[in-house]
């Protein structure tokens, strides 16, 4: 009796020994699950900030042109949220834009034209998170035979993008 008693003792501790692994794993590969797809939400939301920021400086870019008399480039400055010295406000940054002729920030009709755009219009890095953000023109011809519908995207390698248009200065939302 001795021996089977060992024997089954020695089962019942390997089984619990191989549990315990298999839980341990399981939970590991929940809280990779977890993690995982919580980033591509903070790339999500990372993105559709972007995409506000640029709404706001095309908008303010297309403002101040008819403001200043549609000139051909507007210098658009932004300032920080709090005064400084004397209650006077505080300039952040400058940025020159090139407008077109109906009022929105433009460049050459290419790939390379958007990222241009982004560069005037955020003049911040074409990234998030270290992902790279690509810039992509779709010429509104070849989409459905119409010049004003042509876009600038702006889109991670994969998820979610927002798109410019580039003769109505319409940035629509971020999409999956």
């Amino acid at each position: 009796m001795n021996k089977n008693q060992a024997a089954d003792e020695r089962s019942r501790s390997l089984f619990i020994n191989i549990t315990v692994v298999m839980v341990f794993v399981s939970l590991m590969l929940g809280f990779i699950v977890y993690l995982n797809d919580g980033s591509t939400n903070i790339k999500r939301v990372a993105l559709e900030n972007l995409a506000e920021q640029f709404s706001t400086s095309v908008s303010n870019s297309h403002w101040q042109w008819q403001g200043e008399g549609r000139p051909q480039i507007v210098m658009l400055v932004t300032y920080a949220n709090k005064l400084g010295e004397n209650n006077t406000l505080v300039e952040k940054e400058r940025k020159p834009i090139f407008m077109s002729h109906l009022g929105w920030p433009k460049a050459e009709p290419t790939s390379e034209g958007c990222a241009n755009i982004w560069n005037m219009v955020l003049n911040i890095p074409m990234d998030i998170e270290g992902f790279k953000i690509f810039a992509e023109y779709y010429d509104g011809l070849k989409l459905n035979n119409n010049a004003l519908d042509s876009v600038c995207r702006y889109r991670l390698s994969t998820g979610p993008y927002f798109e410019y248009k580039v003769f109505s200065g319409q940035v629509l939302k971020v999409k999956q």
